[in-house]
Order: C-alpha cells, then sequence, then structure tokens
C-alpha cells in the first residue's frame, strides 16, 4: 500500500503531468484565448471520479463528468479509446457553454483506475453574439452549440459527425477545432502517461495514494478551522440589475460551523433569473473551497479533498443552483462577487474584519466583419480584461489591474494576476485594431485608510466595422462598496468614441463599431476600508508616484496636501493638518 513516501512520489509526478499537459495545450492551441490567456483548466481524476491533484480554475467539474462516466460504464457504454466532449454547464457543470470538457476514461488490466482531461474556453461557439455568451440571453440555447457529455473518439476512432455539428453552428470552426484538437492531444499524452504509472506502482498503489492526498486537506483544515471563535454568521451581497431583469439580483450565505466542519448555506439567495447571471453549484463549491484554503492556510493543496471539510446547501431554482434552461454566460463576472460574501462570512467565524467588494471586470468580444485582415474571412476576437481592482481590507490596500475572478481561484498560474493579458502586439498582428491607450484609472480605487485596487482602460481603434459584445454583471451599475467607512470604488463603463461629440456610453451588451469608432473598456474600481482622512500621508504621496491617485483626489479624499519642491512632490504638512482638522482629526504628522 502507499505509505506517506510513496504518495508524495504519486503526487509529484502526477502533478508534473499536469504541467506537461498545460504546456502542450498552450503551445498547440490555435486562439490568442488559449495560447495568451490559457483560459483553460486540467485534470486527473481517481477511479472514484475524485480529483487528488491541483490543476487550474475550478478543479471540481472534472469529478461531476467523471461520476457521469461511470455510470455510464456500468451501462457498458464505455470502453478504452473512448474520449468525451460537453459542455453543458446543467449537465457538467462547467461555467458557461463556451468552456469545453475533453475527458476519457484510463484504463489498466481492463480496469477503469482514472480520469484524465481539460477543459478550454473556445473564443466563439456560436449563438446569438461573437464570443457566444450573450448577457441578453434567457435561457441556455441562445448562448451557443450545447454539446451533451457524449463520445469524441469511440474505442479510438474519431466520430466526425461532432465535427461537422461543430464546423456548422460556430463562426470560426478552423479555431474551434484546433483549439479542440489541441485538447484532444494534450489529454492523450495524459493518458499514456497515467498508464504507465498505473503499470509500474499497480491500481492498489494509486487508488491508496488517492484516497491519502484526498483526505489530508480536510484533516489540515478541520483541525484550522475547530480553533475559531465564531459559530454562525451570515453574508450578502448584490449583482447589478441585469437584462430581462430590472432589479439587483441577491446572493445570501449562512455560514455555521460545528467543530472543524463548515456549512455553507445559499438557499436564501433569490430565485433564478431570465438572464445570463446564474451559477453552476460547481461554481460555488470551487469558491468556497477556496476561500476556506485562504483563511486557514493557502499552503494546503487545493485537490477535491478540500470539499470533505465543508457541506454546502443550496435550494434549487435559485441563482446559485439553477435549473435548464437557466442561461449561465456571464458565472465568471458572478464569482468575485461570490468570493466577497464567502470571504467575508468566514471573517466574522474567524474574528477578523470584513473586506470592501472588490471591483467589476468583463470581457470584450468582437466580431469583425469579413473585410478584415483575410479577404472573405471573419474573426472573433474575445479578450479577457484583467483590469479591476480588489478591495481594502482591514490590513493592505486592494490589488491594482487584475482580473477578480482568476486572481482568486487560480494558484497554479504563470502569472501573478492569474489569467494572462494577450499581449498587445499580438493582438495588433491578428484582428484589424489598435490599441490606442493602455492605462491605469487614477482615483478609482475606493478612498480609505487602506485604499480599494485602482482599476485600468483600455481604448481600442476599429480599422474596419464589427459588432461588439461586452460582458460585466457587477460594478458597472452599481458602484463597489467600501468596508468600514471606506468609500466606494470607481464604477466601470465601457464608451464608444470617448471625448468626442459622437461619445456613446454604452449601456447594452452589445453595439456596432464603425470603422475608426475607439472603444474604451474602464473597470471598476475596489471598495476602500476605513477613514480615508486616516491614510498615512506617506502613502498617499507613494499613491501620487505611481499613478494611482492625482493631486487633487489626495486633497479632497486623504486631506494630504501635495506640493512641488526641487522637482519632485513632497508633503506639505501644514496644509495637510488643516485639511484634517477640518475633518475633526488631530494627528500626528
Amino acid at each position: 500500500m502507499a505509505d506517506a513516501i510513496i504518495t508524495e512520489v504519486i503526487r509529484n509526478r502526477f502533478e508534473a503531468l499536469i504541467s506537461e499537459m498545460r504546456f502542450l495545450l498552450f503551445r498547440s492551441a490555435f486562439s490568442t484565448l488559449m495560447r495568451e490567456s490559457r483560459d483553460c483548466s486540467f485534470g486527473i481524476c481517481s477511479a472514484t471520479g475524485e480529483m487528488p491533484f491541483e490543476g487550474m480554475l475550478n478543479i471540481y467539474i472534472f469529478g461531476v463528468a467523471a461520476r457521469r462516466m461511470l455510470a455510464m460504464q456500468s451501462e457498458g457504454n464505455l470502453h478504452e479509446g473512448d474520449i468525451l466532449i460537453g459542455n453543458n454547464p446543467h449537465e457538467v457543470g462547467v461555467q458557461h457553454s463556451p468552456d469545453t470538457l475533453v475527458i476519457a476514461p484510463v484504463f489498466h488490466d481492463d480496469t477503469v483506475v482514472a480520469f484524465c482531461g481539460s477543459i478550454a474556453h473556445k473564443q466563439d461557439m456560436g449563438g446569438v453574439v461573437p464570443g457566444s455568451v450573450y448577457s441578453g440571453a434567457t435561457e441556455l440555447f441562445q448562448e451557443g452549440l450545447v454539446l451533451p457529455l457524449m463520445k469524441y473518439y469511440d474505442q479510438g476512432n474519431v466520430v466526425t459527425q461532432v465535427d461537422d455539428i461543430i464546423r456548422g453552428n460556430v463562426r470560426d470552426p478552423d479555431l474551434v477545432l484546433g483549439d479542440l484538437a489541441a485538447q484532444i492531444g494534450a489529454t492523450q499524452v495524459g493518458l499514456s502517461r497515467v498508464k504507465a504509472l498505473a503499470t509500474r506502482y499497480g491500481k492498489e498503489v494509486l487508488n491508496d495514494a488517492f484516497n491519502n492526498l484526498l483526505d489530508a486537506p480536510r484533516k489540515r483544515i478541520s483541525k484550522i478551522v475547530q480553533t475559531w471563535p465564531g459559530i454562525t454568521s451570515e453574508a450578502e451581497a448584490f449583482l447589478d440589475p441585469p437584462p430581462n431583469h430590472n432589479a439587483p439580483v441577491r446572493i445570501h450565505l449562512r455560514v455555521t460551523r460545528k467543530g472543524g466542519h463548515l456549512t455553507f448555506d445559499f438557499s436564501e439567495s433569490d430565485p433564478q433569473v431570465r438572464s445570463a447571471v446564474n451559477v453552476p453549484t460547481t461554481a460555488v463549491l470551487g469558491t468556497c473551497c477556496n476561500a476556506m484554503l485562504g483563511m486557514s492556510d493557502p499552503s494546503i493543496p487545493e485537490n477535491e479533498g478540500v470539499a470533505r471539510a465543508l457541506s454546502l446547501i443550496t435550494k434549487e431554482g435559485t441563482v446559485v443552483s439553477p435549473t435548464p434552461p437557466a442561461p449561465m454566460g456571464n458565472t465568471t463576472m458572478i464569482t468575485p462577487r461570490l468570493f466577497d460574501v464567502v470571504v467575508n462570512a468566514l471573517s466574522s467565524i474567524k474574528g477578523e474584519g470584513p473586506i470592501a467588494e472588490r471591483g467589476g471586470h468583463g470581457t470584450v468580444a468582437l466580431g469583425w466583419r469579413r473585410s478584415g485582415l483575410v479577404a472573405g474571412r471573419g474573426y472573433v476576437q474575445y479578450e479577457i480584461q484583467n483590469s479591476s481592482g480588489t478591495g481594502a481590507t482591514n490590513w493592505t490596500d486592494g490589488i491594482t489591474a487584475v482580473n477578480p475572478h482568476s486572481y482568486s481561484l487560480d494558484r497554479k498560474s504563470l502569472d501573478s494576476r492569474g489569467l494572462p493579458d494577450a499581449p498587445i502586439e499580438v493582438l495588433e498582428s491578428q484582428y484589424p485594431m489598435r490599441i490606442r491607450r493602455f492605462e491605469l484609472i487614477p482615483d478609482s480605487g475606493g478612498e480609505g485608510q487602506f485604499r480599494g485596487g485602482v482599476s485600468r482602460r483600455r481604448v481600442y481603434e476599429a480599422l474596419t466595422e464589427a459588432q461588439l459584445n461586452v460582458r460585466h454583471s457587477m460594478g458597472f451599475v452599481q458602484a463597489p462598496k467600501g468596508a468600514m467607512g471606506g468609500n466606494f470604488g470607481r464604477k466601470g463603463r465601457v464608451v464608444v468614441n470617448g471625448g468626442t461629440s459622437q461619445e456613446v456610453v454604452v449601456e447594452d451588451w452589445k453595439h456596432e463599431i464603425k470603422t475608426g469608432d475607439t472603444l474604451a473598456f474602464e473597470a471598476a474600481g475596489g471598495g476602500g476600508f476605513g477613514n480615508a482622512f486616516e491614510r498615512d500621508p506617506d502613502f498617499v504621496l507613494r499613491d501620487i508616484a505611481e499613478g494611482y491617485v492625482t493631486i487633487e483626489g489626495a486633497r479632497i479624499q486623504y486631506g494630504v496636501a501635495i506640493v512641488p519642491q526641487n522637482g519632485k512632490w513632497v508633503i506639505d504638512l501644514q496644509a495637510t493638518k488643516e485639511l484634517r482638522l477640518s475633518k475633526g482629526l488631530k494627528q500626528e504628522l
């Protein structure tokens, strides 16, 4: 059986394999979204459908698909050489339908010993708008081609009809099928490596090592959680009013601690809506587990065993447990606010202060007309915006210009901010557009003793016509809230032809772009924490030097007077004292 040393050796071998699969996909993918931004996950599950290893983003999806495949095996419908695909969030738990799952059983001595696969976001899977994720959707079918979990390879043979279905339903089939082929290739390499390890160690040793790895996080987390002073707490937040639903959407959580076990109850959240802000339960579970790791011990490996340290309660038919055919396209826009709710509830149980809300982010998808770079061909530019700020806490400022979803949920990314930006040089070489500006937005972070993270803007110039598809679900209508007296973060905006007589603030999810138009995506800043007039003036001076705060913002919002002296900015101590005394504050500066 697998002792501690063998278990650790097996863990390292499998995590090295996941890393190998990751690089294979990045280096062989067709789309900029996959090659540059790396919006994908990788998984190797045990024979019972649990993932004992760390992957990327939400690892809990693989187990859902693996357990469905186990049911197929019991019916005699699963064989060696089979590779399955699917993208239905209601069926396999992917975050939205552009995320396509590829998964295969690993056979050893005619027995399934593991499952191996990947999930990768496709730039377009058809549907109403370029990029597929349609904020105006009232049901899943409007968000693009929906594939049930089905065979793509049947005992080693390609099911060519699947290619035909995809090719006939997406805007750029060569790109989609190229990315899918890269996933298949990475999965096949994974299959061969897992088989070799099963041959070396035997299925009994592998299974025992998997069980050891899955139980280890629960033991470590429970030991920490049982020392927390709180027993129960509640937290809630509201999403921006989505299309087809003219009111904010409430997410509510009650956390209860019993010894070292936590119960997360979301059953009082709002009913599901006819809009794309519904969230699959796998995303809720992944957010709870990730937040629990961060609040207990971030060094604990994140595998599916983390979920053994908690119980999740949801009510069917709510925004966090929707029923078909509810649309789910904006799941990744919602999970940052979900993360705030979970952390605030856990902070109370742990006996710590609240956090401010993080800013909303989004994506820009542009469907370029057929007069693009190559005659007769259209283009879908799908771009993740790592552009918002996280909320401040009772001990530190928020983080500037990040993707608030992937920063929270992607601890294994090669980029410290989560999913990397697509480089400007790549975008300009592949699409008929130019990047005119790429900059921070000063004073966008909510003021406080600790400042909210600052957001940024990217300004594009269109060289031909395009259809704009915008995704965002928080921080664009309702400003991100501060905590303990901290101010709101700046709301996000999408602006066409900003600063001209033709300026249009895009309120809808789509807009027609003309040749020569400029498009600015401005994300929301994070909320601040505490009284802004209690912020250390030296921190304000540093913020000015780094472009986070303006001179005017320092005076008005922080009560700090900054003046030029010998070619640099310095603090005017007397003027600062007077500004802060006007607010009733007496401080030694």
